[in-house]
Order: C-alpha cells, then structure tokens, then sequence
C-alpha cells in the first residue's frame, strides 16, 4: 500500500511536469494572462456587477458560513478588479450549465480575447484533467498570483492567490513556491487541506512553473482528488479481495495523525464507526465534522501506538 501511494504522487509529479512543458499549456499560459490584463482594462458594467455581487449573496456565502461555522462578511470574498467580474460572471453566474459541470462550456460567446483563447484551450485541458483524474487543473500567473485558468470555474476562478480570501490555502502556497523556480524539473505539492471553493473537500494541490525563454510565465497545477488516494488504500473498497478478510483494512495517516484515507466501517456499518469513534474519545465537533463533510478526512484522529510508530519511521507488528 505505502509503494502504491508513493508510485501514485511519483507519476502525478511527472504528469504535471511533462504538461507544464508543453507547447499547449506555454501558448495558453500566455494567451490567457494577456487577455486577462486587456479585461482589467475596462470598466465593469453595473449589471455586472450586479449579477455577480448577488450569486455571492445568494449562491456562495451561504455555503462558506456554513463550512466555516460562523457568519463572515461577503466584502471578504467580492473580486478586487475588473476581470474577475467579467470572467466570474460569464462563465459561473451566467453559465447554462450547473454546479458542478461548469466546465462544460467551451465559449461563451461574449466576443472578448479571453473567450476566444479559453475555446482553443479548454476543451484540451478539460480532457487531459480528466483523463489523468486530477479534480481540477489550474495556471496561475507568477507576477499577480491570480487564478487566469481553471477547468472547473469554482469561484476560485480569476481571484487572486496574493490578495484574495484563499491566499493562505495550500493552493497559493504551492503556486507561490514554483513561481520562483525557473527549473524544468521542479514540481511542488502542498499536503491535503480543507479547500472553501471546493466545497470544504480536502485537497491536494501538486504544481510545476511554466517556463518560456528561461522564464516562468505562469504556474500549471493540479488539484488531487481525494478519491484517488481512498481508491488506492481501500483497494477500491473491497477489502475481502485484497486479503483483509471480514475487519482487517489500511489507512493513510499524516504528520499531523489526522487520517488521509477513509476507513472501512464509514462504508461498511456506518453506526459502529461513529460508535467506535465516539469510544475513542473523539468529540462531538469532530463527528459533526465527518458528517457534514461526508467524509472522515483530516476530521478523524488516528493518534495510535501503531501510527506513532510508522510516523518515527519504524515498521513492525503488534
């Protein structure tokens, strides 16, 4: 298990590699930060406007507030420029397509340079996310840490990982860091975290610089799926075919003992696990937690002997 999760992120780190290095995402790259600049150019209509300050009103925060548990201000989250505005608008707010399979507009046929680029390109990036199982594939512009690019258009889209309310995700983090690295080679992956425009869903984000001439123009990532990772531990939930018999089963554990894979009776007999858990000691926040999330990741504590000891680095039994 710990070879197939290691191989897993070994062939991520060269699939995003390989990517950012190609001559589609180096021209795209390009294309979309210029279009970019040009709409932060011009002024934002009021209907716009308008339309995008009520999807935040009425679409967004509710969520937000309920994921963070308390009542934070809309000002916090509202784009700071032109350009998310408009990119916002056209293609969440006003998007035919729901939640969820935003990425399914190719162009919007509003005319602007942006549109125009982003019907070239998409419709490339959105198979080549979804052929290697990234939840989202993203380029992030080195000089403004702004989202110019994503496939999903979640309302990450167009802000800013400087400024914005996500500049201190695991997601600016690890644009942040191949931002300076001119090396073909490099690649940067920030751990699993509660990620807001995904829903709260823990994400890991795995990034590499895209380099033109010697420069990095713009940062490719990836955002991993969870499934992924539950889908290699748990062996595809069948664990009787992989040899554990009616209980035995593998978990992925981080630094932090906060576990990183979903554990066997969360599918199998939903009422013990949280029976189980609530006998170990784990609190009424962190099973509010797991439920509301629909999953045990970075929610559930696996702070045991056993993990303490494959933490330190020792193998055995007991």
């Amino acid at each position: 298990k710990a070879h197939q999760v290691e191989s897993y992120f070994r062939t991520v780190r060269n699939e995003v590699r390989l990517l950012a290095a190609s001559k589609m995402v180096v021209d795209a790259t390009r294309g979309f930060r210029e279009a970019v600049d040009e709409l932060d150019g011009n002024a934002v209509p009021a209907d716009v406007k308008q339309a995008v300050n009520a999807w935040y009103d009425t679409q967004y925060m509710p969520t937000v507030r309920k994921l963070l548990g308390k009542d934070v201000s809309a000002d916090e989250f509202m784009p700071m420029t032109a350009a998310p505005y408009f990119l916002q608008d056209l293609y969440i707010v006003r998007n035919p397509h729901p939640e969820g399979r935003r990425d399914l507009l190719d162009n919007p046929g509003d005319g602007s340079a942006y549109s125009k680029v982003h019907a070239i390109y998409h419709p490339l990036m959105r198979t080549a996310g979804a052929t290697l199982g990234f939840q989202d594939f993203m380029i992030v512009d080195p000089q403004s840490g702004r989202l110019i690019y994503t496939v999903d258009k979640d309302p990450d889209f167009a802000t800013s990982l400087r400024a914005g309310p996500y500049r201190h995700s695991n997601l600016a983090a690890a644009a942040a860091r191949c931002a300076t690295s001119p090396d073909p080679s490099a690649t940067c992956l920030e751990d699993f975290s509660a990620y807001l425009p995904a829903g709260g869903v823990p994400s890991a984000f795995m990034a590499a610089p895209v380099i033109e001439q010697g420069v990095v123009t713009g940062v490719l990532v990836a955002e991993l799926a969870i499934e992924e990772i539950d889908a290699i531990v748990t062996g595809g939930r069948r664990w009787r075919n992989e040899g554990f018999g009616a209980t035995g089963e593998a978990y992925l554990v981080g630094p932090d003992f906060l576990v990183r894979s979903s554990g066997r009776n969360f599918f199998e007999n939903t009422d013990l696990y949280f029976a189980d858990l609530k006998a170990g000691g784990a609190s009424d926040e962190e099973l509010a937690a797991i439920r509301r999330y629909g999953s045990p990741l970075l929610h559930q504590r696996a702070d045991t002997s056993a993990s303490r000891a494959a933490i330190g680095g020792v193998e055995g039994a007991g």
